[in-house]
């Protein structure tokens, strides 16, 4: 049996690790700046703050999960060393993995480094959906974890950090930068959204939702993932080109080119333009308003 500590315990993906934990065998203990919502052992405190105030979580822990923002993660890791003598693996559900990854192995080079990062937030139903599980190195706890999700019917890949990072880049910071600009954009329009609301076709409708998504979540969730991964940039850079290609070739009115681009796209996609098309078709039905019958 394990003495889990999850730290960040009360907050969206702590709150998913500890859900999934509880229904084992293990000793949970959650902490968190606030209590978690289920009725689970906890302690309500900084969790940088734990070597002084309840150095016996850490002398107890054989596993540590840090479901926390990259930073304070890592800064978690840097004030732990030498006071978790029982600890045989480190979890992290960092957005960015290399970052963590790395520090772990230069402070304890003995202790399995795990991360978990849900390709989804864990407020849906986690079936079907993608979790990407990272390590330098195959280890047994690596393995418990991987069991774990796949015996809630979450599909599990497994990636070195470096290439979940440069994964994560297009998949996760690429989107995101786009739909960012997009609000961004929206909200320099300075256009009346009663107005947008009764005009919008579902291309603009199914940005709105996307946009709405991002602001139900944690401002420091899409922070960390511009921000803290190295391969970001390049993508926020080949955004901004794209952008620019786009203006030029309306500016030279060159509608040529900007049909063989879009024919590009299309070779790439292969058959998946007509896979996610239908996606698209069901997605805008639900966005429209069914008709009434005469």
């Amino acid at each position: 049996m394990d003495n889990i500590l999850i730290l960040g315990g009360a907050g969206m993906v702590g709150s998913f690790i500890a859900g999934m934990l509880g229904k084992g065998v293990h000793t949970l203990t959650l902490v968190d700046l606030v209590p978690p919502r289920a009725l689970l052992n906890h302690r309500v405190m900084d969790v940088l703050s734990i070597p002084e105030q309840a150095p016996e979580l850490l002398e107890a822990a054989t596993i540590i999960v840090f479901a926390l923002p990259e930073d304070v993660a890592i800064r978690g890791l840097e004030c732990f060393v030498g006071k978790a003598p029982s600890v045989k693996a480190l979890v992290n559900t960092c957005s960015v993995q290399a970052p963590f990854q790395r520090r772990a192995e230069q402070l304890f080079p003995a202790v399995a480094s795990v991360g978990i990062n849900p390709m989804f937030a864990p407020t849906l139903d986690c079936a079907e959906r993608p979790v990407v599980l990272c390590e330098r190195r195959e280890s047994e706890v690596g393995n418990r974890f991987a069991v774990l999700l796949k015996a809630h019917a979450i599909r599990v890949t497994r990636l070195l950090p470096d290439e979940h990072d440069r994964a994560m880049a297009v998949c996760q910071a690429l989107p995101h930068a786009a739909i960012l600009a997009f609000a961004f954009a929206l909200e320099r329009s300075g256009c009346d959204m009663d107005t947008l609301q009764a005009l919008a076709p579902p291309p603009m409708k199914t940005m709105l939702s996307l946009v709405a998504r991002v602001l139900h979540n944690a401002p420091v969730i899409y922070w960390d993932i511009q921000k803290h991964n190295g391969a970001a940039q390049q993508q926020r850079d080949q955004l901004s080109a794209s952008l620019g290609m786009l203006d030029h070739m309306c500016g030279v009115d060159t509608p040529e080119a900007f049909a063989e681009k879009l024919n590009a796209v299309q070779r790439q996609l292969g058959t998946y333009v007509d896979v996610y098309g239908e996606t698209c078709e069901a997605l805008f039905k639900t966005l429209s308003p069914s008709r009434k019958s005469d």
